[in-house]
């Protein structure tokens, strides 16, 4: 049924077509409520005239709605006018793959793009929801690289001979005997007609990525047919291709999802896209990429080079997993004392926590020839810890050992693994780092037990929990450096996204970061407090740079002191530099999304917002669920005008934070109000108001909701009060691209000079 431009289907004005298909014809449309462009897509007429296909459309429309994933093309609405049933869509600016496969793909570009569809896969696989139809022509390249997988969970039978009676749809809505996909990208059980699942997306998965990189299709034949036996009996033709060359470990990544039986392919779309990230990394470093994150060179990881994976908690008391997840950190920090040994940060080898993964893919993707891997069990004042050092070329342990002690030696197992495995690796130690490794941060077991709890719950994001666990251990010690700098850090943090007075949390951070320096005015965590002091409320930019630097060159390796200085840089327009420091905290935390992110901020103070935009979709490449670079990507969306993704990442922030956090209520708010749904907005604000009376609201994460709102008088009213209680990152006031819409106001300039030092 074709419609002509003009008309109008409910509140959305036609405009013009966009392309039609099996499921419909497509059209750009105006939503005269929100004044925005939409995709319309109405629905064929066979599909309206089936009562039972209709109703599984509309509720698997429903599914999709739910997900607001940015690697899913998002639905917005769903209607009827007269016999017409349309579906709205977000409007997309780019091509479909299809469109793309008419020129060969880099194989950066289709490993990408596969990611991303990958990470669109998960989203929808958790929710129960999937494709049965994933194919280059469902899956859309945006003009700023941004993949989204169209018509999911919306597939129409190719050709039906019927259920047979009394058999029930599968969990992937699909009835045995239905036949549901395309020739030459369903997998062999939608071919044959029998139960399809969440692994059949991952067949047509493999064949997807096995076109981008060979430049044809898996199973090409002749006609429909013979297609769908070559996908059932036949192995396609080998990746590589003369000028296309595929590496073996790749080519048994495709190969490994298009195995014919389910169970013999990924077993998630999880797990794929974690293999899939380790072979990026791979692929980075065997072709010396400059931006490769592993070691920035094609030289391979130093012989010199451990991973320490987060070692188990055997304990009976699942509750003692902060001591093992403490014990961990505590290692790595020894180790990283060494200079001649590289040690890959926290956040990467915590990236590993609970899985069971091949020590080769472990060490390919942190780019280390090592791992150590141990486990802790805590049995009333006993303590048993095991560990292991693995050579990941071959799987050999070089080294492993038992320690069965009592709680008081838990300060000499830790030295003793170190040195053993310093020892192991033939790594000289300095004199300086023997005494670093002898050096004890307590003496006292218990304090160092309630500070493992604090580092727990900080890592955990959970800072009044943290706040209360560092204070204990002071009570019993305070002298304790790494308390006072944890306690320092989770002030920073609590003042930062709301729940405490920004001046008191000020305060508190600032006399804790300085009591640590007075106490060991060497110590680089020491340094970094007080750097992130001056970040969120002192605003002294010079003397946060001095302390970042001074961090810098006590722990070379610091990769907290070179994002934090990238990110003080970066906004006081020094962009390559910022970028320079920012890029090697990546490369020290090839796995850490948050670090990652930190390299975006470089390109958004420079409003530079499409590679903003891009570097923050890294970083959730890396951790989907991170919420720094989600609401980050929110913001950026919105300066953009992408207000459908600005929503979608906003959402996920605050569902993932519990929507305790005012912050991200806020920015949702403001998300809201950019996207015109004012209405929406304003009740995120009057819940805001709501909850001061209960609890403190910074002035300041209320200015993101009235800016867009265009309540530019309680905009200007929130940041003068922001700028006066010191509220975090109120000085982005200055320099930020979220305030331009009330820069020129008369009364602005006053705002700025509550701002200092300038």
């Amino acid at each position: 049924m074709s419609i002509s431009p003009g008309s109008r289907l409910g509140p959305y004005e036609i405009l013009a077509p966009i392309g039609a298909g099996g499921m419909g014809e497509v059209y750009r449309a105006r939503d005269t409520r929100l004044e925005r462009h939409v995709a319309v897509k109405v629905l064929p007429e066979s599909l309206v005239a089936d009562p039972d296909a209709l109703a599984r459309f509309e509720r698997e429309a429903k599914s999709v709605a739910a997900l607001s994933h940015p690697n899913i093309l998002a639905i917005h609405d769903f209607g009827r006018a007269g016999a017409t049933v349309y579906a709205v869509m977000e409007l997309l600016e780019g091509e479909t793959l299809r469109e793309k496969l008419a020129t060969p793909l880099p194989q950066r570009k289709a490993l990408d793009y596969a990611l991303q569809l990958a990470q669109g896969l998960v989203a929808a696989h958790e929710r129960g929801i999937v494709h049965r139809d994933l194919k280059p022509e469902n899956v859309f390249a945006t003009r700023d690289g941004l993949v989204k997988i169209l018509d999911f969970g919306l597939a129409k039978p190719m050709a039906a001979s019927g259920p047979m009676d009394g058999e029930a749809p599968t969990a992937g809505g699909t009835r045995p005997g239905w036949i549901i996909g395309t020739a030459g990208y369903m997998s062999p059980e939608q071919a044959r007609g029998a139960p399809a699942d969440h692994r059949s997306d991952l067949f047509s998965f493999g064949a997807i990525l096995y076109e981008m990189l060979s430049g044809e299709p898996a199973f090409r034949r002749e006609g429909e047919v013979e297609s769908l036996i070559a996908v059932i009996r036949d192995q396609p033709p080998a990746l590589s291709r003369p000028g296309r060359p595929v590496g073996p470990e790749l080519e048994d990544f495709v190969l490994h999802c298009l195995e014919k039986r389910p169970e013999e392919r990924f077993q998630s779309a999880r797990d794929l896209a974690f293999a899939l990230r380790v072979l990026e990394r791979e692929t980075a470093v065997a072709h010396g990429r400059s931006d490769a994150v592993l070691t920035g060179s094609g030289a391979g990881p130093s012989a010199a080079s451990v991973a320490v994976l987060p070692f188990r908690n055997m304990s009976a008391d699942q509750q003692n997993e902060y001591f093992s997840d403490g014990m961990t950190e505590e290692i790595i920090n020894a180790l990283s004392a060494i200079r001649a040994l590289k040690v890959t940060a926290r956040t990467s080898s915590f990236a590993f926590k609970g899985r069971d993964e091949d020590v080769r893919q472990i060490g390919a993707a942190l780019g280390v020839r090592h791992v150590l891997e141990g486990s802790v069990r805590q049995a009333g004042r006993k303590l048993r810890v095991t560990a292991q050092l693995i050579d990941v070329s071959n799987g050999y342990h070089l080294w492993s050992e038992k320690f069965d002690r009592e709680m008081e030696d838990v300060f000499a197992v830790q030295d003793e693994i170190a040195r053993a495995i310093a020892e192991t690796l033939k790594v000289r130690l300095l004199p300086a780092e023997e005494a670093r490794l002898a050096a004890r941060g307590t003496e006292n077991v218990e304090a160092y037990n309630h500070y493992l709890k604090g580092r727990y719950h900080f890592n955990r994001r959970e800072p009044p929990e943290a706040i209360a666990e560092f204070e204990r251990a002071l009570e019993m010690d305070p002298g304790y450096v790494e308390a006072h700098t944890g306690l320092a850090d989770s002030y920073c943090i609590h003042g930062f996204y709301g729940g405490i007075p920004t001046l008191e949390a000020f305060a508190r951070a600032r006399a804790s970061a300085e009591k640590a320096r007075r106490l060991d005015p060497d110590s680089a965590d020491a340094h970094v407090s007080l750097g992130l002091v001056e970040h969120y409320y002192g605003w002294d930019f010079d003397r946060q740079e001095r302390e970042l630097r001074r961090a810098m060159e006590l722990a070379p390796r610091s990769a907290a002191a070179y994002s934090w200085l990238g990110l003080c840089l970066a906004f006081r327009q020094r962009s390559q530099e910022a970028l320079e420091l920012t890029r090697k905290a990546a490369e020290l935390e090839p796995l850490s999304a948050n670090a990652q992110a930190n390299v975006a901020w470089c390109f958004f103070g420079a409003r530079r917002m499409e590679e903003a935009a891009t570097e923050f979709r890294r970083a959730l490449h890396i951790d989907p669920a991170a919420l720094y670079p989600l609401w980050a990507l929110g913001l950026t969306c919105q300066l953009l005008g992408r207000h459908e993704e600005s929503l979608a990442s906003m959402r996920k922030a605050v569902e993932l934070s519990g929507g305790r956090q005012t912050y991200y209520l806020a920015l949702l708010a403001g998300a809201c109000a950019a996207a015109g749904r004012r209405s929406e907005a304003l009740d995120l604000v009057r819940d805001l108001e709501s909850r001061s009376s209960q609890q403190y609201v910074a002035p300041y994460h209320l200015a993101f909701a009235h800016v867009p709102l265009g309540n530019t008088t309680l905009a200007l009213d929130c940041l003068a009060r922001a700028c006066e209680e010191r509220n975090a990152l109120a000085w982005w006031v200055r320099d930020s691209a979220v305030f331009d819409p009330i820069r020129p106001d008369p009364r602005f300039p006053a705002v700025l000079r509550k701002i200092v030092p300038a």
